[in-house]
């Protein structure tokens, strides 16, 4: 009962999951432990899970039609399932659908994926990594509370980042948003405690109060010690003016020499710094520079740091076309 509660409140709720949720158990047909419904375009819509595995398989096809979605609340608070693969037909996650899974540790976002709706893995505090990157919309507190998250990578197929979608995943260290995306919500990334990196392209217009950087005890925020990378006079760069953050030009991410370029010449300097910092020496990097030059966020610059500059001016050197920050993070 509660579970049909649940679902029928999912409906009611987002208006979005209408056409891929029936009310109705009647129209449910049976497959293996899925139960599914036929939508009126032919795909298939995942509407309830039967089974008891940790590790689930959704099928591509079932009776010959293309599996399109996972609908609203079907895993929802499933302490069981801990790896979930999604097929490379999945066009949509609908509301609450993986919601409270507590053990969910692994999932895979294909890249057919086009819409992430509401809550869908609110508290899923085991969830290690999300490859999101092709999804053009996720709807609010989507990822809320994902507290294991340490990396998110925003495609620009998402125009919008909604308030809230990624509330209180407290382990991030790093939020990259890529080209395309034009508008952060208010809170959208609000209590992100573990934040220190927000990559912000020219393309968003548009930032809403607290939208990064923020945590919260209503009624007070306050701000993260974050930086913020991005182009001069762009949104970013304002909000970092008028929020009180650091604000590192994205072009200048491994250019610790300062000459515009990301070289041989900047990982050597690098492991002269490292070489003087790992002996007991005082660091001869100014902060910016130390910024620039920690490319694996360790927190430190070191041969690490000198071996991903290399990569780069090696990729760079025979055509490679992405900038340094989105050739490390993207």
């Amino acid at each position: 009962m509660k579970k049909f509660i649940s679902l029928i409140t999912g409906v009611l709720v987002s208006a979005g999951n209408l056409s891929v949720f029936p009310v109705s158990a009647a129209d449910w047909l049976t497959y293996g432990d899925f139960s599914y419904s036929v939508e009126d375009d032919g795909g298939i819509t995942i509407v309830e899970y039967n089974g008891k595995d940790a590790q689930i398989v959704i099928p591509e096809k079932i009776d010959g039609k293309n599996v399109t979605a996972i609908g609203a609340c079907v895993f929802e608070e499933n302490q069981t399932i801990t790896d979930v693969v999604l097929p490379g037909t999945i066009k949509k996650i609908g509301y609450k659908a993986f919601d409270s899974c507590k053990n969910l540790e692994n999932i895979n976002f294909p890249s057919s994926l086009e819409v992430i709706d509401s809550y869908a893995f609110t508290t899923c505090h085991t969830l290690s990594a999300i490859d999101i990157r092709n999804v053009k919309s996720i709807d609010e507190c989507a990822f809320q509370l994902c507290i294991s998250l340490e990396e998110i990578t925003v495609g620009g197929g998402v125009e919008t980042i909604v308030d809230h979608a990624f509330h209180g995943c407290n382990s991030v260290d790093t939020l990259i948003l890529c080209d395309g995306v034009k508008v952060i919500e208010e809170e959208a990334a609000l209590n992100m405690y573990s934040l220190r990196r927000v990559i912000i392209p020219a393309s968003v217009e548009e930032m809403g109060e607290h939208s990064v950087g923020y945590t919260c005890y209503y009624p007070n925020y306050t701000r993260i010690d974050a930086v913020i990378y991005g182009y001069p006079e762009t949104s970013a760069e304002a909000y970092a003016a008028e929020n009180g953050f650091k604000f590192v030009e994205i072009a200048n991410y491994g250019d610790v020499n300062s000459d515009g370029v990301v070289d041989s010449a900047d990982a050597t300097l690098i492991l002269e710094e490292y070489a003087l910092t790992s002996t007991g020496g005082s660091s001869m990097f100014n902060a910016n520079q130390t910024l620039c030059g920690d490319i694996d966020k360790s927190g430190t610059v070191n041969s690490s740091d000198a071996s991903r500059v290399l990569e780069y001016y090696g990729y760079a050197s025979t055509g490679g076309a992405d900038i340094p920050m989105f050739y490390f993070f993207g």
